[in-house]
């Protein structure tokens, strides 16, 4: 049964409690949010029930673990901090003596996560975001092959920029590789804006509230392709993506050579006949001649699947 929300004189406690032992570790990216509002939302945004297990990445000083505890989850926290777990095991003893909340110490990118975790919610340091998110896309890769169910949703608060960049809602200019490889797996939604004032220390930048819930975009389209050769094909492009596709293309992309089936010479030769036809099914029809930027997420799948039909044929 969840509990009640905790209120701002709670957070801005947990934060003072964790502040007076020891100054935020700029190394670690601490940030501890203060606003009670952007933690609400993050729960909110997570759809959690008694049944969630929840993982969190760098809790801190338990502010936003707090509230997922009062939503009814069981959480998994993992805290690289030696301070922030000790004052973690002193303010949390009740939930952790529970069960309703473990504590790991260590690096989340480096210790293994639970099988059974059904959402990610975290305000993790801006500078492990790639690598998180990298790891999140391994975890729930590995839940399919293992037939468990993979997670419902992932909640973070990241860097505005970074958040921006792989939610691509500005058109062309703000689509490159990241952007493209979390649209494949994921339907990406900002949610709100986080002034600097909103943390303790403040950072320098924007924060925003992103939400992840997972979809697979080829198979809902009906797009057979190997997806370890769209990322190497849509990192290659993008590398100079001020220039047209089909230049990009003529180039084979680095390490294509582990993705089965293919090598240097058969990327050349597939290349070479797919920019010899006329067009292709559900891309647009000048699509040589366009910047990378320029095609949308499903027409990089199916021009990689097509790349696949000529390599077999």
């Amino acid at each position: 049964m969840a509990e009640p929300t905790p209120d701002d004189d709670t957070t801005h406690r947990l934060v003072d409690l964790l502040l007076d032992r020891r100054r935020a570790d700029k190394e670690l990216g601490q940030h501890y949010l203060l606003d009670p509002k952007v933690l609400d939302r993050a729960v909110e945004l997570a759809s959690l029930s008694d049944t969630s297990h929840v993982l969190e990445v760098g809790p801190g000083p338990g502010t936003l673990t707090l509230r997922l505890v009062a939503a009814g989850a069981r959480v998994t926290a993992i805290e690289i901090d030696e301070v922030a777990c000790e004052h973690l095991r002193r303010t949390r003893g009740e939930e952790l003596d529970s069960g309703r909340l473990s504590l790991v110490e260590g690096d989340a990118l480096q210790v293994g996560w639970p099988d059974d975790i059904t959402h990610v919610v975290s305000n993790p340091p801006f500078q492990i975001s790639s690598p998180l998110l990298a790891k999140v896309d391994r975890w729930q890769s590995s839940a399919r092959n293992r037939g468990d169910a993979p997670l419902k949703a992932v909640v973070l608060l990241l860097q505005e920029e970074f958040a921006q960049r792989m939610a691509m809602e500005e058109g062309p200019a703000s689509r490159g590789p990241l952007g493209m490889q979390t649209a494949f797996h994921w339907h990406c939604e900002l949610d709100a804006l986080v002034p600097p004032h909103a943390f303790a220390p403040h950072p320098a930048i924007h924060s925003r509230l992103l939400r992840l819930t997972p979809r697979n975009l080829a198979a809902d389209l009906g797009v057979e392709v190997d997806m370890r050769l769209v990322k190497r094909m849509v990192d290659e492009a993008f590398l100079e993506r001020r220039k047209k596709v089909k230049n990009r293309l003529k180039r084979p992309p680095k390490r294509i050579e582990r993705v089965p089936g293919w090598h240097r010479a058969r990327w050349r030769d597939a290349v070479s006949s797919l920019l010899g036809k006329f067009e292709l099914e559900g891309v647009r029809s000048d699509w040589r001649e366009v910047r990378p930027d320029e095609l949308e997420p499903v027409e990089w799948l199916r021009i990689g699947s097509e790349l696949e039909r000529v390599n077999h044929s």
